[in-house]
């Protein structure tokens, strides 16, 4: 078998392939002896009519069985001998397969570019990364969060104004140009009113709620946030109308023995406990996630690679996906969910770019390390999966591997081993202003 490759783009090959006709000739016999088994031709047993008999007789399902099989193998063959990892479906050309001929084609795909710049040393990186332990604020303020999570609500029945602390279940109706805006239609939405942080001041619907006394409506006016969803209404003028359902205050539980056992804690020391090690736990989760982003940041800075188009499609289609979920969640409509996705398209697309980059470079750090993740590791995995979406994990194995779903799982997953592997091994330190305070 001989075959050569073109070099069509830097994330772009074509590898052009001719199988002798030897291995053409045994490919078919092959096949049509698989197809033999399991037929019965009048005057011969079942499984034993010729294979010259069977090819003639089923040309067409030996031929395509012959082909996949030659090809496929083929194509395995060389990804594994020439090292390239395709990281778009195969494009095939050619592929005619005919007894006592040579067999030719082409299959073209895109792969990584060959100038990522990866680390020498991992272990010369540097990172910051904020302490771990969780302050005397952060353990009170998970502390409110418990309580607020298991408070009761009391409706509150006299004629006033909603406060500070108050509890507001609201309608709400944002428009432009007398069309509803993604994600400011909302009906029995509830939220607790705060002082603005130091510095802000209220929002425009805070206002409007303040002067409504329970079953009133009332209108104002905003301008549409340059981080919302939607960039062609960023900026725009945006009409809100306001109705109050109702105002309840929070009744929060207290903190003593009686509610630790109600939580199924022995006493409250033990409570506090829990709080500590989980307040911790969260500080630690977001601190290195934080420190991996900015890691990620570093190693990129400067970089400038082709992308393969087949990656950021993929990327954008995903992230389109999650602003989809969003936005439903937040009750709109399928075609306002639409538009919405179709305008971002532009702001989607640079998104979609930076994920593939972030991808790229840790797959190329994945090979380099020789990074990989076993049979047993994916099935934990879909395990998981099965267990969050409440499905049968055979079933959901069985889809995955049928629809090619698994591939994206495995690169994930030894995406993330690279990630790991090099946060581990950089050097973490604190921050200026931290390092400065010690």
């Amino acid at each position: 078998m001989a075959h050569s490759i073109e070099v069509v783009s830097p994330v772009s090959r074509k590898i052009s392939v001719t199988v002798p006709a030897e291995e053409v000739n045994a490919a078919l016999s092959a096949a049509a002896r698989e197809v033999g088994a399991s037929v019965t031709l009048p005057g011969f047993r079942k499984g034993k009519a010729p294979a010259s008999v069977i090819e003639k007789r089923f040309a067409g399902e030996v031929i395509s069985r012959a082909t996949e099989t030659l090809v496929e193998r083929r194509v395995a063959d060389i990804l594994k001998e020439e090292d390239l990892k395709p990281l778009s479906r195969l494009d095939y050309e050619g592929g005619q397969i005919t007894r006592g001929q040579d067999l030719s084609f082409s299959f073209s795909f895109e792969t990584l570019p060959d100038d990522i710049k990866l680390p020498e040393d991992l272990s010369a990186l540097t990172v910051e990364m904020d302490s771990s332990e969780a302050t005397e604020e952060e353990l009170a303020a998970f502390t409110n969060r418990l309580l607020k999570s298991t408070a009761t609500l009391e409706e509150v029945k006299e004629a006033r104004l909603p406060e500070n602390g108050d509890i507001v279940t609201i309608d709400v109706d944002g428009e432009v140009d007398g069309k509803s805006v993604p994600g400011m239609k909302v009906e029995n939405y509830s939220i607790q009113l705060s002082e603005p942080a130091e510095g802000k001041e209220l929002s425009e619907l805070d206002k409007i709620i303040r002067g409504l006394h329970a079953g009133e409506e009332g209108t104002g006016s905003m301008v549409c946030p340059e981080d919302h969803v939607d960039e062609t209404l960023r900026g725009k003028t945006v009409n809100l109308r306001v109705k109050l359902n109702r105002i309840s205050r929070e009744i929060l539980p207290e903190l003593n023995d009686d509610y630790a056992k109600k939580l199924g804690f022995p006493d409250l020391d033990a409570l506090k406990k829990m709080i500590a090690d989980q307040a911790n736990h969260n500080k630690l989760t977001n601190a290195r996630s934080e420190a991996e982003r900015k890691l990620m940041t570093s190693v990129l800075e400067g970089q400038t690679f082709p992308l393969p188009e087949a990656v950021v499609k993929a990327q954008q289609e995903e992230y389109e996906n999650e602003v989809r979920e969003y936005l439903s969640q937040q009750g709109l409509e399928k075609e306002a969910v639409d538009e919405t996705v179709k305008n971002m398209a532009e702001d989607s697309r640079k998104q979609a770019e930076e994920r593939a980059r972030i991808q790229l470079f840790l797959t190329a750090l994945a090979r380099r390390e020789k990074i990989e993740v076993t049979a047993q590791e994916v099935d934990m995995q879909i395990m998981q999966m099965a267990h969050q979406y409440k499905q049968d994990f055979h079933k959901l194995r069985e889809a995955l591997y049928q629809n090619g779903a698994v591939n994206d799982i495995q690169d994930r997953m030894v995406n993330s081993k690279a990630m790991n592997l090099m946060f581990d091994k950089a050097q973490k330190v604190a921050p200026a202003a931290e390092a400065k305070a010690e």
